[in-house]
């Protein structure tokens, strides 16, 4: 039986955030161009998920990441292409917010970022896994049609088990 070999694209997301407020991204480049996330983008040939993510951050808000926790990692699969998303968090920055090509970076209450329009389908997916900072690291596997998602699984690392089609929600 052969097997199939994989070479996902790393990406990395940051949830920034400041008391009760969550730093949201409106993006205006594709993949999911309008809608609103978390800062994030591509890890570069040589950069660790971590260096990745302070990079990108300060790329598209003007933060400056001082620290970074890895809060999960999203095995992702829409159409013909794979992704693995390294999912941060921090509190710990510095600099001044500004708007970048990629988007428009803003701050906004935590329970009021799900009702956001235009919220990305990613983000009311893990966002309450990731907001709830006492949360364990998750594994999560995500199916998706480029316009939402269609199916996902995930395992918290204090169970040690995957959950077969689980929802996040």
């Amino acid at each position: 039986m052969g097997e199939s070999k994989s070479f996902p694209l790393p990406v990395v997301f940051c949830f920034l955030l400041c008391g009760d407020r969550v730093l949201l991204f409106r993006r205006m480049t594709p993949p999911w161009s309008g809608s609103v996330t978390v800062p994030g983008g591509r890890k570069e040939r040589g950069e660790t998920a971590g260096e990745a993510c302070i990079r990108e951050m300060e790329e598209e808000t003007g933060y400056r990441l001082k620290t970074v926790k890895l809060r999960g990692i999203a095995h992702i699969v829409s159409g013909e292409t794979e992704a693995t998303g390294y999912y941060f968090s921090s509190r710990d920055f510095e600099g001044d917010l500004k708007e970048s090509s990629e988007g428009t970076p803003f701050w906004c209450g935590m329970k009021e970022s799900y009702s956001v329009g235009g919220v990305n389908p990613f983000y009311s997916l893990l966002a309450p896994v990731i907001l709830d900072e006492s949360s364990p690291l998750f594994e999560a596997r995500i199916a998706s049609d480029g316009k939402g998602i269609l199916r996902s699984s995930f395992s918290l690392a204090e169970t040690g088990c995957f959950v077969q089609g689980a929802s996040m929600r």
